[in-house]
C-alpha cells in the first residue's frame, strides 16, 4: 500500500515497535499506543539520522526533497550570521536540516554501502522501497503491520539497512539480540510472505565497513515465537482491559551470572555511577 511514512505510523496496528513495547511490559504499549492523553514525542536525532540514511541508501530522490546541509561557519549571532540563515532557511522552504558533519558521514556511509558487491546487488534487483503492509495474526487475532525497507518485487527477499557500532559477525548478533532483529525478521517475513530476510549492516563510524547477513531458520524461529508471545499478550489485556506493568507487589532481584563474578568495588564503575 502507498502510504507516507507519517501516515503508515499513524495507523492503529500493531508494529514491531509495538511489540518491543508490549515485550517490556503492557503499561509501556497501552502508554505510547493507547493512551488517550499520550504525548507525541519528537523524534530523536539518532531516528532522524536513521531515516535519512534510509533515504540516502535506498530513494535518493526522496532524500533530495526531504533534506538538506545545514552551511557551515555561520555565526547566527551575527548581524551578517542571521540574515545568511535566513537567506538558508528560505531556500530549505521546510526541508529537515541536517548539521553538516551528519549529513557528510550519512553520504559517506551511503557510498560504503553502494561500494559493497553484496549490498549493492541486492539493492540492483527488481523491488520496491518503504511499502506498507497490513495482515490479521492468525494466532491473537490482532490486526498487525510492517513497512520493509526494500523488498523484491516478487516479495520473497526482504532486505533491511541498519546502522551499528561493530558490523562484525560477533558483534552484529548482539544487537540483533538486543533489539530484536530476529523478532523483527520473522514478523516482517510473515507479513509479505518472504522466504529470506536480509540485513545490510552499516558502521556509523569510520571505515564506516559493511556486512550483508542472511537471518537462520533456528533465528527466525525464535522470533516468530516471541512475535506470537507479545501479540498473545496484547490481545489479552485489550480482552481484560488491564496494562500491568513490572508487577504491584515485593519482588527480588536476581544477580545475573555476569556480574556476580565482578569485585564489589568495581560494580558503581559498571553501573555506570
Amino acid at each position: 500500500m502507498g502510504l507516507t511514512n507519517a501516515e503508515y505510523h499513524a495507523r492503529p496496528e500493531v508494529s514491531k515497535s509495538g511489540l518491543d513495547l508490549a515485550r517490556r511490559s503492557p503499561l509501556h504499549f497501552w502508554n505510547r499506543y493507547l493512551n488517550p492523553d499520550r504525548a507525541v514525542e519528537p523524534p530523536t536525532d539518532a531516528m532522524v539520522l536513521g531515516s535519512a540514511l534510509h533515504a540516502r541508501v535506498l530513494e535518493p530522490h526522496l532524500y533530495e526533497d526531504e533534506y538538506i546541509a545545514a552551511p557551515e561557519g555561520i555565526d547566527r549571532r551575527t548581524k551578517e550570521g542571521k540574515l545568511r540563515w535566513a537567506d538558508f532557511e528560505a531556500e530549505a522552504d521546510g526541508k529537515i536540516v541536517l548539521k553538516a558533519e551528519d549529513a557528510a558521514r550519512i553520504e559517506a556511509m551511503a557510498q560504503a554501502v553502494h561500494r559493497h558487491p553484496a549490498a549493492r546487488m541486492i539493492l540492483r534487483l527488481p523491488g520496491k522501497c518503504e511499502q506498507s503492509y497490513f495482515w490479521t495474526d492468525e494466532t491473537s487475532g490482532e490486526n498487525c503491520k510492517c513497512r520493509p525497507d526494500w523488498h523484491s518485487d516478487d516479495r520473497r527477499l526482504i532486505a533491511d539497512v541498519k546502522t551499528t557500532e561493530d558490523a562484525s559477525p560477533r558483534g552484529f548478533i548482539r544487537s540483533v539480540m538486543k533489539y530484536r532483529y530476529h523478532v523483527q525478521a520473522s514478523f516482517y517475513s510473515q507479513g509479505i510472505g518472504a522466504d529470506q530476510f536480509l540485513f545490510i549492516a552499516v558502521e556509523k563510524k569510520p571505515p564506516f565497513a559493511v556486512a550483508v547477513y542472511a537471518t537462520p531458520p533456528e533465528l527466525l524461529e525464535r522470533g516468530f515465537k516471541e512475535a506470537v508471545e507479545d501479540l498473545r499478550l496484547i490481545a489479552t489485556c485489550r480482552v481484560e482491559n488491564r496494562w500491568p506493568g513490572y508487577g504491584d507487589e515485593i519482588q527480588s532481584l536476581t544477580v545475573p551470572n555476569w556480574l556476580s563474578d565482578e569485585p564489589s568495588e568495581n560494580i558503581a564503575e559498571i553501573e555506570g555511577f
